[in-house]
């Protein structure tokens, strides 16, 4: 019963799968890159975007390549061969001429078999033309059976049973050791398939009048009334009724089969009656052996018969159909249907003929139903087979030509396995021959067509695929056929085809609205992702192409509410896309990047996947806390050769990394490497590089790397790099040329050169940071008092306060000070200006305690480093010499190239005896601050401290040329007497 039920569930599930069997569906990833803001910051006056890219990932479902069903063939092998035995135990106990000619026809059976392609090494394959394998099958088991037989009566079935079942595993492996044959168990599904389909007709028809005996039961047993306990039974009027009903649904099945009416009636299917019928035998061959005194005990043998009969016959229909083989199915189910029609009406009669007495007379006729007075059992199958060939006739043997489509199918299958792939199209062509418009061989032949290359072909039998029986895999293969070949809009158009076919199909639609993104026509791409959403088991792609469309459309929804709605999966496409949506948010700089869990596993050597590469992307630019493990697994994926295709990209979001959460020299390095001999993206990576300069200050690093690009914004760039250094005049040029394409520009130019009055507060505040002509006294405060942004105000008198006190204009800087507008109403930047400002002047002063207590108040994360300066100052002055130490080192982290804070943290690690660590931080930041004064003069004399006499020399050289004469001259002087002092102390240790 176990086996039984077994193979039941097997046929129901391969059933339900359908194509699905053998056609599986893929998932086809595409990568598109998106331009986004991945960092901004701002001076107060300009705001600065840092343009890149994200990555969002989209998909469409790919129907694959018809394969053959392995694992199906083998458990197919298995139940026939478990069938073969529970028959052959039960064949041993038949009476002497029912033993014979049973095992007459299973050897017959077996010789259908063709033992001979399993390739069975030397001798076994040569001898006897091949047959030797048949032969020894034959002898072994009819020799044995012979023997339980005739000489060995007394052996119990089970007995019987456990050495049938030895032998045949024998020989299960024997053949899994010795055939040369690569698919043993599809190579005999192929060639025994028509020795199995004989069998499976001869049970079908002889199970065929079981749902119409079980009516005789219904309808003759005895009813329980419930007053006295007794009832009459239905009678003979329900059977007809019931029976008329039954026959007029396969009537109908018949019917609409062979297109005779051109409506759907609502029947029940085929194998639903077969199911049906194969449970009802169980009773009704128990009933006939029962009832017949010259056959066999249903204890002794007939249920093993059965159940054996009913294995091989069900598995052959569960292997139709985990084969996606559409004719031999069609040809099952017209079996099914003409021996159920035509065995249920002569059966009828059979009832009618022989019983209507006893129901007249409200008789149990079931208990005597295979005991017929007028019309025996054997002539009602004689006459039933005879209509069931006249019905096939009627339909000139459609069903054999199918049966035979299905052989060829099948033997395809197994030379497709096997990478023959011209036998495999010439056994489909013979399917094709057969029955041309079945879908299995159709789909067959475009699927090899498709492995050699031949889009043409394919198409072709795509299309014809599609005639008879489609499925939504045809559809999506056609359409994917079309689309290599460039034809989008006859793509689209299939699409539309086969969803008016399959309404509710999930895959289709998702591909469709995957087209319809890919075009202006936003809501078509909507209605057909959000619908596939439900309609597909892998609601994830689809719930993927969804975020990427609204990354792709970021106005039509708010990506913050869309942020909050969409829940985390464990998908990386998907995740991808939803960390993509992250730079498109109103908000985003305050947006958390949710990160990968697997960047905590271990290693491969493993590419990435589209989905996996896009999120590790994405999290590693839009990423701004410290994670040490992210900057391994870039540097290790980036060297991997398998991430080749992603080399740069994983480069880039290295150096990102880099720069917000580690080391910046390092995300230097690497986007000047990016750049370098890079026709295609350098200038994105210089213009990446040079504004990542200038929002550390280091403007004139950052006018050089600009200087590399030709586009007017890197030129606007660079020319305010250079204004910003006070080299105005110089930047003339740039501003004149970046001004062409750009009315605002050209405005700021004319107003910083004198050709134009500022008019607006942008343009008064620009002119007065930066207009080296306004340097005048009264001319500032004029126009400083004519502006009105509060914002812009103190933005301006904090730089200015800043500027006098580098100059020591302590004064003039407390004034400026002073005009900052009190109880205003400030943002977070000029905020932090005034707050800064404030805490220089109190060092200016002195007040360090003062600096100490009021440093307590934030600031924005972009003046945090000159205030942790401002900090390390005053306890400096104050001689806490560890305060003012780790103040300094939480300077240098946020800004290790700031020549201001290098220069004077090197001053104080060189005051309190620490030569080498002032010279290794001035080492660090003079590459990038080439012509500062302070870091040089410093250089010089920690080179003299350590005896570099030669390296001294040179920066005093490189000094000359980066400061005025007199600040030379007057560093010069101290210069010498140190060397003369060095000098003196050498002398006198020798």
């Amino acid at each position: 019963m176990v086996l039984f039920c077994t193979a039941i569930i097997g046929m129901v599930w391969a059933w339900m799968q359908g194509l699905q069997n053998v056609v599986r569906w893929d998932v086809l990833s595409e990568l598109i890159e998106l331009p986004a803001t991945i960092g901004a910051f701002t001076d107060g006056l300009f705001d600065y975007a840092i343009t890149g890219k994200t990555y969002i990932v989209t998909e469409q479902f790919v129907a694959s390549a018809m394969q053959a069903n392995g694992l199906a063939a083998r458990l197919t092998t298995l139940g026939v061969c478990t069938g073969l035995v529970l028959v052959l135990a039960a064949i041993s106990r038949l009476p002497r001429w029912y033993y014979l000619v049973s095992m007459g026809a299973l050897i017959v059976l077996v010789a259908t078999f063709r033992l001979e392609v399993l390739q069975l090494p030397g001798f076994l394959t040569t001898a006897l033309g091949g047959r030797l394998p048949f032969m020894a099958v034959v002898l072994v088991l009819g020799l044995v059976s012979y023997y339980f037989h005739a000489f060995r009566i007394e052996i119990s079935l089970p007995v019987r049973l456990l050495v049938f079942a030895g032998l045949a595993g024998l020989g299960w492996l024997a053949v899994d050791r010795l055939a040369g044959q690569p698919a043993p168990a599809l190579a005999f599904m192929g060639y025994a398939l028509p020795g199995l389909l004989v069998l499976s007709l001869a049970f079908i028809f002889w199970i065929s009048a079981e749902i119409i005996a079980a009516l005789v039961y219904v309808t003759s047993v005895a009813r329980t009334n419930r007053s006295d306990g007794s009832g009459r039974p239905l009678g003979l009027s329900n059977f007809l009724f019931i029976s008329l009903l039954y026959l007029a649904n396969l009537l109908l099945i018949w019917l609409s089969n062979t297109k005779v009416i051109d409506w759907n009636p609502v029947v029940v299917s085929p194998f639903i009656l077969f199911l049906i019928s194969l449970v009802l035998g169980l009773w009704g061959f128990r009933q006939q052996l029962r009832q017949s005194e010259n056959f066999m005990s249903f204890h002794d043998g007939g249920a093993f018969l059965y159940l054996g009969m009913a294995l091989i016959t069900t598995l052959t229909i569960t292997y139709a159909f985990a084969s996606a083989n559409d004719p031999l199915v069609e040809a099952l189910e017209d079996v099914i249907v003409y021996t159920h029609l035509a065995t249920g009406a002569v059966f009828v009669a059979y009832v009618i003929f022989n019983f209507m007495p006893l129901y007249r007379q409200a008789l149990p006729v079931y208990k005597v139903l295979y005991k017929p007075t007028r019309f025996s059992l054997w002539q009602t199958r004689l006459v039933a087979a005879i209509l069931t060939v006249v019905i096939m006739g009627v339909e000139n043997f459609f069903p054999l030509n199918q049966a035979m489509a299905g052989y060829f199918n099948t033997v395809g299958d197994f030379h497709t396995e096997t990478g023959e792939v011209r036998i495999a199209e010439q056994y489909y062509g013979l399917a094709l021959n057969a029955e041309f418009q079945n879908h299995k061989s159709n789909y067959a032949m475009a699927s090899l067509a498709l492995k050699q290359g031949d889009k043409v072909t394919a198409a072709y039998y795509f299309q014809r695929a599609l005639l008879k029986q489609p499925s939504p895999q045809a559809y999506a293969g056609l359409t994917s056929v079309l689309l290599d070949d460039n034809l989008f809009f006859e793509a689209v158009k299939m699409l539309q085809r086969g969803i008016q076919a399959f309404p509710k199909n999930g895959e289709l639609q998702n591909n469709l609205g995957y087209l319809y993104a890919r075009t202006s026509v936003a809501d078509s791409a909507y209605y057909y992702l959000a619908a596939a959403s439900g309609n597909t088991a892998r609601e994830e792609v689809p719930q993927t192409n969804l975020l990427a469309f609204w990354a792709r459309n970021p106005r039509l929804v708010s990506l913050d509410s869309l942020a909050n709605a969409s829940e985390a999966r464990s998908y990386e496409s998907y995740e991808a896309n939803r960390s993509a949506l992250a730079f498109f948010r109103s908000n985003a700089d305050s947006v958390t990047i949710q990160r990968p869990d697997w960047l905590d596993e271990p290693l491969t050597d493993a590419g990435l996947s589209v989905g996996r590469f896009a999120r590790l992307y994405n999290y590693a630019v839009g990423n701004r806390t410290t994670d040490t493990t992210l900057l391994k697994v870039l540097h290790r994926m980036g060297e991997n050769p398998a991430n080749q295709d992603f080399t740069d990209d994983l480069l880039f979001a290295r150096a990102v990394a880099n720069y917000y959460t580690a080391n910046k020299r390092t995300a230097f390095e690497l986007t000047d490497q990016l750049a370098n001999d890079n026709q295609r993206t350098g200038e994105f990576y210089n213009s990446v590089t040079g504004l990542w300069m200038l929002e550390q200050g280091l403007n004139r690093k950052a006018a050089d790397i600009l200087a590399q690009n030709t586009d007017t914004l890197s030129m606007y760039y660079q020319a305010l790099a250079i204004t910003k250094t006070g080299d105005s005049f110089i930047a003339q040029s740039l501003w004149e040329n970046a001004g062409r394409t750009d009315p605002a520009v050209r405005t700021l130019a004319e107003v910083l050169y004198g050709k134009k009055q500022p008019a607006t507060d942008l343009e008064k505040a620009f002119a007065l940071l930066y207009d080296p002509l306004l340097d005048q006294a009264g001319q500032q405060r004029a126009l400083y008092a004519s502006l009105r942004d509060d914002n812009l105000k103190t933005i301006v008198a904090s730089a200015l306060a800043k500027r006098y006190l580098a100059a020591n204009q302590q004064p003039l800087a407390q004034s400026w000070y002073e005009q900052i507008p009190q109880e205003a109403k400030l943002n977070g930047y000029a905020g932090a200006a005034m707050t800064v400002a404030y805490l220089r002047l109190r060092n200016a002063q002195g007040q360090f305690d003062q600096t100490i207590s009021d440093g307590r108040q934030t600031v924005i994360p972009a003046f945090q480093a000159e205030k942790d300066f401002i900090l390390a100052q005053a306890y400096q002055g104050r001689r806490q010499v560890d305060q003012a130490r780790q103040a300094y080192e939480k300077a240098l982290r946020r800004a290790p190239f700031n020549a201001e804070i290098v220069a004077a943290a090197a001053s104080f690690e060189r005051q309190n005896g620490k030569t080498e660590k002032a010279y290794n931080l001035v080492l660090e930041a003079l590459p990038l601050n080439e012509q500062n004064p302070e870091l040089l003069k410093l250089y010089t004399l920690l080179c003299l401290d350590q005896g570099l006499t030669d390296y001294a020399e040179e920066s005093l050289a490189r000094l000359r040329a980066a400061t005025s004469p007199a600040d030379y001259q007057a560093f010069l002087t101290s210069y010498q007497a140190k060397r003369a002092l060095i000098e003196k102390q050498r002398e006198s240790f020798q």
